[in-house]
């Protein structure tokens, strides 16, 4: 594992050939600095980038408008579904789908026993929802923003503070900032499986082509 960028990761976007980082550059009680850097993984070059190019990544070709429908187009989520349609959810659990021209076809909340997801990804017409709180995912369904199915809740649950989500095929990859382990989950099956174990709490995880990065307290790494 190679750590590739060191400091407080809010979150990273993927590119085709790359990522995106979002980091705190600097904070005090009251007020923290974001900046962004951009690694191209082809070149091997790492640059600063501005807040418009990640706007742009973040919610595509149509960004002004699509950030005017969040509260905070930072801490926001944002999911590109593969429709061209977009699905916001702020840190709240306050969330919209819109079309293609930031015009709201549903508003509403993701909330799971008052908690907010921390983290949203697309799989066919369904999302997934982590909740680290209540240890618990949630697919709802894209037609009717209903709870389908539910896997994980109570002190039981085989997950541990899940936060990062990713579809790669038929598995979600799911960080578990609690136990420190990236799980996999077979959305054919519901099969649970481990897949990396880490020494510090693991918040994000993506894969771009055969890169695979995570998130952990002290940085990015490239596993």
């Amino acid at each position: 594992m190679k750590r590739v960028f060191a400091g407080e990761i809010l979150h990273i976007l993927p590119l085709p050939n790359g990522i995106i980082i979002a980091y705190i550059a600097e904070k005090n009680e009251t007020r923290a600095n974001v900046n962004y850097k951009m690694i191209n993984f082809d070149e091997g070059t790492v640059m600063n980038i501005t807040t418009s190019i990640y706007r742009l990544s973040k919610f595509g070709s149509n960004y002004q408008s699509f950030q005017m429908q969040v509260l905070n187009y930072v801490t926001c989520r944002a999911v590109l579904l593969s429709n061209g349609k977009v699905f916001v959810m702020d840190a709240n659990g306050s969330a919209k789908l819109l079309d293609d021209g930031a015009r709201t076809e549903w508003v509403g909340s993701l909330l799971y026993r008052g908690e907010a997801p921390a983290d949203l990804v697309q799989y066919g017409a369904a999302l997934w929802a982590s909740f680290p709180e209540s240890g618990v995912l949630v697919r709802y369904s894209l037609h009717t923003m209903r709870e389908e199915l539910r896997i994980g809740g109570g002190r039981a649950s085989t997950f541990s503070r899940p936060e990062g989500l990713w579809v790669d095929g038929d598995k979600l990859m799911v960080c578990n900032a609690g136990s420190h382990k990236l799980w996999q989950v077979d959305l054919k099956s519901y099969a649970v499986t481990d897949y990396e174990q880490f020494e510090e709490p693991v918040h994000q995880y993506v894969k771009i082509g055969d890169y695979e990065l995570v998130v952990l307290d002290s940085g990015v790494y490239l596993l």
